[in-house]
């Protein structure tokens, strides 16, 4: 028997191609389409499979070769009456066919064939046999083919813990990792794969586990193991391996000691929740890390293991912890161990290693877990004093550093923490004389920071400490444990946060707080309320609107409360002098560094302090002003950490704020800056106050550069001395922008913002390498991870530049819609992600320049005038296919920037692009190529728009109905600051 090859098949279509050239050639133009029907007409009356597909090619190859026109074809193909579905190998080629050469079709010609392929498909019967439902979904692919890709949403990179991180538009399936896609829409090919890249960047981001359990759907309350969640987990760990291989100093705090503190949290929390399986993840490690020879980060590894270890291995079957062995027999070969940092000294960390060897086994565990507690219980005899008059605590001030904290595992951390908390309940039952020891309130602020203890951390102090010291009317305690929250802990999630702002409503409420220093309630909520940002309350949204009362009373009075009460009590600095009050000021700040996690002598400095510049409780200092003075001896609460520096930071906030709006007092508002700025070196959020009063007062600032100029330089000026150089304002701002004349105000270049954007773009690639800016311990770092920092600094610098808001976005826009040198194209996406993230963060000046640029463009000649394109109109929009083949046009370019930017957009923003469509494009578009780019404009954003108005007006409807009727005379009465001819221009 013999078989034709490829190359017999090649030849005999060769040879039937020059002879039908030939007849072809001969005939008028006229005769052209009646012979193309006839043609397939003979084809269909054939019935060998084989015959069919030979013929086919040879159409496919005239077309081609550019001897047949396509449309033609296609159409002849499809409107031929013998073309019928239940001729499923007929049906199945024919759309073969009419897939291979559509592509040569001009964009009518398609817009025509779209219609008649889609009335060929309605032939079918809604139910046909499973048989031949493969061959009849040939004609899916060729509508598929006709219709514009979903391009570019696999290129943008969220900011963790940011307001566009929220949205759903980042959510995977948890199987695939595959983003949901709904409906039979021609999405890219890249959007059908597994966004492994996506889901890694995220967790290799600090504070990134609560947007990992929502990008997957991953629910504490039921458990379900997400083995593409392992995966990652076990790549990421293989990476920290090899950084740690290549780095000289990684025990030192480098990116790799980072690293290892950052995956030993997340392994934990998925591993405890049962998301990812121990014994698997193990040994997927062990068959990845096999031949490597990868031993600088092996104890780092184990130590990461013996976390989870050290508190399940009597709650988890033994074979759990086998893989343990293996992979332990990989990375140590030696059979002897010895230590590789020959310095360190093993009696620092005798009781650490006893703690975690023991932890497990009560006998044992008891002698040193107890010598740990008595460094800092103090010894029950001793004591020292406190500020005031007569307050006393256990004599125990030095506490427990964060480096051995660092060494304990999860499981002795938890003991310790849990013994903490015990005994400060007891103390409150027993309504103790004798305060809490300073290095016991110290070491439990620093406990309060491990994530992965949280259940008994943060979550015990809010929904069991406080409210059950609060019933015991421990008044020294409550205070204590208010003072901790206000000026000790850092990363608290916003649930928390609205549960200690219900808790301490009902505080409020009962006559006792009032009293003496417990005017902290107040300064406690109000730090609450201005903290908490709107992308923080939005997931608290639904249960406020379910039960109100729960969060806030009806009317917010917490609010007027709170702010009213701060500053009344708080600036009872107004009773000091001015001159002394700054130089209280100055003396504070000149002594006193706000790193207070890395110090171990803050009692010593704290009382000095307030032996220098004793302070008196409000009652006394009035007392004192009477003539002759009234002695009052009125009982003290415990003070750890404030003082009237300290305190007068919220109110400082709100002075500035206060001053912002009232144009005649710049020159005080000024000069309190100098006098005082230098708080804002204890401010627990300058970055983010500072970024919140740009964004809010941008139209006050408008024209005011040098008070705007002043405002950057007294907060993060503040900050010099606790900082490295470029952690936050570029060189080039600090060169030109902060040494500019009034009169000569700078002016940055293009290749200044393409610096500035490319910072943030090698942030947010670098992720956990070295990236532009210094490393720190983002644990006690304002923001939770460096793409965060880097996000809020550019922006602060952005808008403090002495240039109009709307030049500025003209400026990020131009940075890849112009030819920039320093913008390398293969990176081009990345920039893009990176213009939609800041602008997006912006005052409204600064991105609504970006519908001005798409009116420009749909107002341009290249869709304003219908030509008839070679192929599809549809390539003018396809930026990815633009920019690889290096065609640049402006139309592609606008369309991808502006989806990269509507991507990270908040619910505000994106709420008014229907009214952008309707009211400024509609009279805009008057062709169909310009109504076809609105709706590649709008395809990205669809998902987005829904929930977005859906909230908002949700939102509207539910203030509407609570909003209580005001008299118009009384909208002033809650103001938290004078009126403007009240202003006290005579503050320190």
């Amino acid at each position: 028997m013999f078989m034709d090859t490829p190359e017999d098949e090649k030849t005999k279509l060769i040879s039937c191609l020059a002879a039908f050239r030939q007849f072809w050639n001969g005939l008028s133009q006229d005769s052209h389409e009646q012979c193309i029907q006839w043609i397939v007409k003979f084809i269909h009356g054939q019935h060998s499979p084989k015959r069919i597909s030979f013929l086919y090619d040879c159409l496919a190859m005239a077309v081609e070769t550019g001897l047949l026109p396509p449309r033609m074809v296609c159409e002849s193909l499809i409107n031929s009456d013998t073309l019928e579905w239940e001729r499923t190998q007929l049906w199945a080629l024919t759309f073969k066919l009419v897939r291979k050469i559509i592509g040569g079709v001009d964009y009518k010609g398609v817009r025509d064939l779209l219609k008649v392929i889609l009335e060929k498909i309605l032939t079918i019967p809604n139910t046909v046999s499973s048989a031949v439902v493969q061959q009849l979904l040939a004609a899916r692919e060729s509508v598929a083919a006709l219709l514009p890709d979903c391009k570019g949403r696999c290129s943008l990179l969220p900011v963790v813990n940011n307001s566009g991180a929220i949205c759903n538009s980042w959510k995977l399936d948890p199987a695939t990792l595959r983003f949901p896609l709904k409906g039979l829409l021609p999405y890219d090919k890249d959007l059908f794969e597994p966004q492994t890249a996506l889901l890694r960047y995220v967790l290799e981001q600090p504070y990134s586990r609560d947007m990992v359990c929502n990008m997957l759907g991953l629910n504490k309350q039921h458990k379900q193991r997400c083995p593409v969640l392992e995966d990652q987990l076990v790549d990421l760990v293989v990476y920290a391996m090899e950084r740690s291989e290549t780095e000289e100093k990684f025990d030192d705090g480098g990116t790799s000691q980072l690293l290892w503190q950052h995956l030993s949290s997340q392994l934990i929390f998925f591993v405890l929740f049962q998301f990812a399986s121990f014994p698997h993840m193990v040994l997927s490690l062990h068959q990845k890390l096999a031949g490597r020879g990868l031993i600088k980060g092996r104890d780092h590894l184990m130590w990461v293991l013996l976390q989870f270890i050290s508190g399940s291995i009597q709650k988890n079957a033994l074979a759990d912890f086998l893989p343990v062995m293996k992979l332990f027999d990989l990375l140590y070969p030696e059979k002897e161990q010895s230590l590789r940092n020959k310095s360190l000294q093993m009696n620092d960390y005798k009781i650490a290693l006893l703690c975690n060897a023991y932890s497990t086994n009560s006998e044992c565990f008891t002698l040193p877990m107890g010598a740990l507690v008595e460094t800092i219980y103090g010894n029950g005899i001793m004591r020292v004093p406190l500020p005031g008059t007569s307050c006393l605590a256990s004599a125990s001030i030095t506490p427990l550093p964060m480096n051995l904290l660092d060494s304990l595992t999860v499981h002795a951390k938890m003991s310790l923490i849990h013994s903490i908390a015990t005994r400060v309940i007891k103390l409150a039952h027993a309504k103790s004389s004798v305060a809490l020891a300073p290095a016991l309130v110290e070491t439990y602020s620093r406990l309060l920071v491990y994530m992965e203890i949280e259940s008994l951390g943060i979550k015990g102090f809010i929904s069991q400490l406080l409210p059950t010291v609060f019933k015991s009317h421990a008044w020294g305690i409550l205070h204590t444990l208010l003072e901790m929250f206000s000026y000790r802990m850092h990363h608290i999630q916003p649930h928390y946060r609205v549960q200690l702002l219900s808790h301490l409503h009902t505080l409020a409420a009962v006559a006792q707080t009032n009293q003496n220093q417990l005017h902290l309630v107040e300064s406690t909520a109000l730090r609450l309320i201005t903290a908490l940002g709107s992308s923080e309350v939005q997931p608290q949204f639904t249960r406020f609107l379910s039960d109100p009362k729960t969060v806030l009373s009806a009317e917010s009075e917490e609010l007027n409360r709170a702010l009213i009460l701060t500053l009344a009590r708080a600036t009872h600095l107004l009773l000091l002098k001015p001159n002394d009050f700054r130089n209280r000021v100055s003396d504070f700040v000149k002594e006193n560094s706000p790193e207070h996690w890395l110090q171990n002598d803050w009692h010593t400095k704290h009382m000095n302090y307030h032996k220098k510049y004793p302070e008196k409780l409000y009652f006394e200092g009035l007392a004192e002003q009477v003539d002759p003075p009234v002695p009052i001896q009125s009982p003290y609460l415990p003070i750890y950490f404030g003082n009237v520096c300290l305190r007068f930071l919220p109110v400082f906030d709100i002075v500035i704020h206060r001053f912002l709006e009232l144009l005649p007092v710049s020159k005080s508002l000024e000069t309190l800056l100098d006098h005082l700025g230098g708080l804002y070196k204890f401010h627990d959020r300058p970055v983010t106050y500072l970024y919140n009063t740009l964004h809010y007062y941008e139209m006050c600032l408008r024209n005011r550069d040098h008070l705007k100029r002043k405002l950057v330089h007294a907060i993060i000026g503040s900050l010099k001395d606790n900082r490295p150089q470029g952690w936050c304002l570029s060189d080039t701002y600090l060169k030109h922008a902060m040494n500019a004349r009034e009169d000569n105000p700078w002016v940055p270049e293009d290749s200044y913002y393409c610096k500035l954007i490319g910072r943030l773009v090698d942030n947010i690639l670098s992720s956990v390498s070295p990236g532009p800016f210094p490393n720190c311990d983002w644990r006690f770092n304002e923001f939770p991870n460096p793409a965060a920092h880097a996000l809020h600094v550019t922006c602060v610098e952005l808008m403090a530049l002495a240039v109009p808001g709307k030049d500025v976005g003209n400026a990020l826009l131009n940075v890849v819609l112009k030819s920039q040198p320093l913008v390398p194209r293969e990176n081009i996406t990345a920039w893009m992600n990176a213009i939609g993230l800041i602008i997006t963060a912006l005052p409204e000046p600064y991105w609504i320049v970006l519908h001005d640029r798409i009116v420009s463009v749909i107002s341009s000649p290249s869709l304003t005038t219908e030509t008839e394109w070679v192929g599809y109109p549809f390539r003018l929009f396809d930026f990815t296919a633009c920019h690889q083949s290096y065609s640049e046009m402006s139309c592609s370019y606008t369309l991808a920037l502006a989806h990269a930017v509507w991507h990270h957009s908040s619910i505000g923003q994106l709420s008014l692009i229907p009214k952008f469509l309707t009211e400024v494009l509609l009279p805009v578009v008057k062709t169909e190529f310009q109504l076809l780019y609105v709706y590649h404009l709008v395809e990205k954003i669809i998902c987005n728009l829904k929930p977005a108005l859906k909230l908002r007006l949700r939102f509207i409807t539910h203030i509407s109905k609570m909003e209580p009727a005001v008299p118009p005379q009384a909208l002033n009465s809650g103001s938290p600051a004078p009126q403007p001819n009240q202003v006290p221009t005579t503050l320190p």
